[in-house]
């Protein structure tokens, strides 16, 4: 690795990477930092934009998935990190969250859109390393905990519904939830609360890539600790 870049992380190196090799299907986050920008897309010579005709977490994690982060904290609609230039290359993605790059999602023809720059697409991706649990109760049932920055953490029952149990469950294996107790009903658990109105859609690959909100003023306690039963 050249000296330049040894004080780099490995997600930075590969990052910059990216950007230094440009084929058709490169994709880019143009905004203040790496992690989240307008979305663009190089092909047929020329940097583009995506249009957010639905665009959702899916198609955002795809995208931070493939410029090498592992997760996904929101995608954006309606231009919300300024409107782009040149041409509008995708629209009516609608990736699975399974795709390795965004060309290998569902969308329309290259470019065949009516979209216009104030519909750009934009992402806000996340660095780090997140393991799904239950504890609390069995195998199939029980509190929902977050492994990040070190240590385990809650979820907390505001807006929790069963579209997030689905995908925690789905997650962890199963075929889906049966239900989404809340109330700390096995019992509260310890350490950080790590999601606060968690707000899956139930067709996301994984609970992380579910938009959340993450302010202690929001007054969340360990009594309000979120569970699933999956099946």
């Amino acid at each position: 690795m050249p000296r330049i870049l040894s004080h780099l992380s490995i997600i930075e190196y590969l990052y910059i990477l990216s950007l230094l090799v440009i084929t058709d299907g490169s994709t880019r986050i143009n905004g203040k930092t790496s992690l989240t920008g307008r979305v663009e897309f190089f092909y047929s010579g020329q940097w583009g934009t995506v249009c957010d005709d639905q665009w959702d977490i899916n198609d955002a994690y795809v995208v931070c998935k493939q410029l090498g982060f592992p997760q996904v904290s929101q995608a954006f609609s309606g231009a919300t990190h300024g409107q782009g230039s040149g041409p509008i290359w995708l629209s009516n993605v609608a990736c699975s969250g399974s795709e390795l790059h965004l060309y290998d999602c569902s969308q329309s023809d290259w470019g065949n859109n009516n979209c216009n720059h104030s519909q750009d697409a934009s992402v806000q991706c996340r660095q780090g390393f997140s393991v799904i649990r239950l504890a609390g109760g069995g195998a199939n049932y029980g509190r929902v905990e977050i492994y990040e920055y070190g240590l385990w953490g809650t979820v907390c029952d505001d807006t929790w519904d069963i579209n997030d149990a689905n995908v925690t469950c789905r997650e962890l294996g199963y075929s889906g939830a049966t239900s989404a107790p809340t109330g700390a009903a096995y019992g509260p658990g310890s350490g950080p609360i790590l999601r606060h109105r968690v707000n899956c859609q139930g067709s996301e690959a994984s609970l992380l890539n579910c938009p959340f909100r993450q302010d202690q003023r929001l007054g969340c306690s360990h009594s309000k600790d979120s569970s699933v039963v999956c099946y």
